[in-house]
């Protein structure tokens, strides 16, 4: 069994985590639910050790665990499958399952991709496998490390056979989601946090997606896209073309929010200032600090210009991103995948910004991910 004890996250700006306790049964699976900001990943961060706790403890099985870094954790057999998955695309899949594993656990990567990526060649490079493949990937060469508490932060894909079958094993299975339907279908409690704290704990056979609505939310209604977002046939990697076009030259600026918003437009080892100050390179320190805080304060994130990126919920990641394109006063803007990881308050709340946008004449579109 995996507890938490009043485990907590403190910064002097905010309290994202306060004291959260809960308990994990081996062959169980659990999704914890919540608005953006609820402390969903920050509790992951946590477990996986990429986050210190201010307070409370960690018991795996009734000992204590001492995790100070995603090696102890990873020590310790909790391993995480990250929302994007941190894999090198210009190497073989097989390369990519050898990293950080010993010689004998690569007598299990021909059985394990069997079961994970059927009918693929091992010899062929991330890059050129689908997004699916890309997952399972990395959640085949999380398994390699023999995990007893395997986390899948955000999952695009899951089989709910096959993910079932690995909780039969013995595994706790924690999903972290936005999806009501996923965490009811494919898991067998449901967490619900609000706040940093925890709401509810309760069975994911009597619970319902109206209620996690009603719980969480306040809201009953199904949100749709907007009629005045348009949607176009054209990639990411087009728009970036696009933009090398007119960045540095006298055109009209081209916005984009990438649908990979951590690693393309951010980064989590940036601070909050650097990522605000991206296109803005010179200047005096005061009048970027300056710049960044006004557009924090549009982006109505409350932080600190030094602290990580790490920190921000996906919520508050894409609105300074946004904001940051807003700033460069674009005629149209591409967004992929704009409403992935974002609760139901957070989509209306992006919908309701584009239209003011477009009703200031930017041109809204919605690409095609790949």
């Amino acid at each position: 069994m995996l507890s938490l004890r009043d485990i907590c996250v403190k910064y002097s700006y905010k309290t994202v985590l306060n004291g959260v306790t809960l308990d994990f049964e081996e062959g169980k699976i659990y999704s914890l639910l919540g608005e953006n900001g609820a402390g969903k990943s920050t509790l992951a961060h946590v477990l996986c050790g990429d986050i210190l706790p201010t307070g409370g403890s960690i018991y795996l099985n009734e000992k204590k665990l001492n995790i100070r870094n995603p090696k102890d954790a990873i020590k310790s057999g909790i391993v995480c499958v990250h929302q994007r998955p941190l894999l090198a695309p210009s190497i073989s899949i097989r390369d990519n399952l050898r990293i950080g594993i010993s010689h004998k656990m690569t007598k299990l990567i021909p059985e394990l991709t069997k079961k994970w990526l059927p009918g693929r060649e091992l010899s062929e490079t991330v890059k050129n496998i689908s997004e699916q493949e890309v997952f399972n990937t990395s959640l085949s060469g999380a398994l390699l490390k023999s995990p007893f508490v395997l986390i899948l932060d955000e999952p695009p894909f899951l089989d709910t056979q096959k993910i079932r079958d690995l909780a039969k094993s013995g595994i706790i299975i924690i999903i972290i989601t936005h999806s009501f339907k996923e965490a009811i279908e494919k898991s067998d409690e449901v967490v619900l946090l609000k706040d940093g704290r925890v709401l509810e704990k309760t069975s994911a056979k009597t619970i319902t997606e109206e209620y996690i609505k009603e719980k969480l939310f306040g809201l009953t209604k199904t949100i749709t896209m907007p009629d005045f977002i348009e949607e176009k046939d054209i990639t990411e990697d087009e728009v970036m073309e696009l933009r090398k076009k007119t960045l540095g030259a006298n055109s009209d600026f081209i916005g984009y929010i990438p649908s990979d918003r951590t690693f393309r437009a951010s980064n989590p080892n940036l601070t909050v200032f650097q990522l605000c100050t991206a296109y803005r390179t010179n200047g005096k320190q005061k009048e970027l600090e300056d710049y960044s805080k006004t557009l924090l304060e549009k982006a109505d994130v409350n932080i600190r210009l030094y602290e990580k990126a790490l920190c921000l919920s996906g919520g508050m990641l894409q609105r300074i991103i946004l904001e940051r394109e807003l700033a460069e006063s674009p005629k149209e803007i591409y967004l992929f995948d704009p409403t992935h990881g974002l609760d139901a308050e957070a989509t209306e709340r992006l919908y309701s910004r584009l239209q003011g946008l477009a009703k200031n004449g930017v041109k809204i579109i919605i690409g095609k991910v790949e």
